[in-house]
């Protein structure tokens, strides 16, 4: 018991640590407050849930102490928690008829779509968001900094640089629930790696390109997505919903295009080709995202490979 509190006290601290590195504005700021994470789920995937918890209440202690209560907020509901939770989930099994069963990936990537719209209604709450406060202070602060740029031939006007701010203000909440979802899943998934090589992750390795997702998460994706029309405050909750759930239709799709190109000539490049455009061109992800609604109803894996997926 005395490893196990040791171990979470120790992944508390480094997890606040990893969390407070943009204050040093170094270039490896964001990579390690990208990976706060990493070091709780470690602790809660190897060294039992209750390790897991006390690192959640020591990080979060430490953001406090060193910050401010509204930081320690941002992480206990972003990063800590959400972690916690998914590294306890991984962990449970049962006993079925061809042995060990464990808590299945999508249903992972549901409680995580879930904790991640949750946690940025919290957070939006607590520093007091609103959406056309934002853009107006984000129009001014663009506004003021390109005038004071002298090698500019023309320094846009508000009036035509209000659009393009106020566009992104309107994405943001689906962007950022999208892109907090992809990182809490890759915490999730370099901490796995790291316990399996240490011998400490129970939990059988598993081919996660053959994750599906339950159809209560699609028909949760088009409500909120349709929800989030709805006027502020409303509307901006449910496209936290939509933004989180579309990121975990976005895994999904890239699961799927990376089991359907098995065997093909030419996949190396092919999967290159589509990350390169994610990265480069937006647009893309949309079609991602459609391709995991797809095997959601059509089953386009099974259609390929049967019942059985190819080792």
């Amino acid at each position: 018991m005395i490893q196990i509190i040791l171990v979470g006290i120790g992944a508390g601290l480094a997890a606040a640590l990893l969390f407070v590195s943009p204050v040093g504005g170094t270039s490896l700021a964001l990579p390690l407050f990208t990976i706060t994470g990493v070091p709780i789920a470690i602790a809660g995937l190897g060294w039992t849930p209750i390790a897991g918890v006390i690192s959640v209440v020591a990080g979060s202690t430490v953001v406090f102490s060193v910050i401010s209560p509204l930081a320690a907020g941002l992480f206990l509901l972003l990063f800590a928690a959400p972690t916690a939770w998914l590294a306890y989930l991984a962990g449970l099994w049962r006993q079925g008829a061809d042995g060990q069963e464990w808590f299945p990936l999508g249903r992972l990537l549901v409680h995580a779509a879930i904790a991640v719209a949750v946690g940025l209604a919290i957070v939006g709450f607590l520093i007091g968001y609103n959406p056309e406060q934002m853009a107006a202070e984000m129009t001014d602060a663009l506004s003021e900094w390109l005038a004071a740029r002298p090698n500019l031939e023309s320094v846009p006007t508000r009036t035509e640089i209000e659009p393009f701010v106020r566009l992104n203000v309107s994405v943001l909440p689906y962007t950022l629930a999208a892109l907090v979802l992809v990182v809490l899943v890759v915490n999730l998934w370099l901490a796995g790696w790291i316990t399996r090589t240490s011998g400490r992750l129970a939990r059988p390795r598993e081919r996660l390109w053959t994750a599906s997702l339950p159809a209560v998460a699609a028909t949760t994706f088009v409500v909120a997505s349709i929800a989030s029309l709805i006027p502020f405050p409303l509307g901006e909750v449910a496209a936290l919903a939509s933004g989180a759930f579309g990121g975990a239709f976005l895994l999904l799709g890239l699961a799927v295009l990376h089991s359907l190109t098995i065997g093909i000539n030419g996949r190396t490049a092919l999967l290159t080709l589509n990350y390169v455009a994610l990265v480069f061109l937006g647009f893309t992800v949309v079609l991602i995202v459609a391709l995991g609604l797809a095997e959601t109803f059509l089953h386009l894996r099974a259609r390929r490979f049967g019942k059985a997926p190819p080792p």
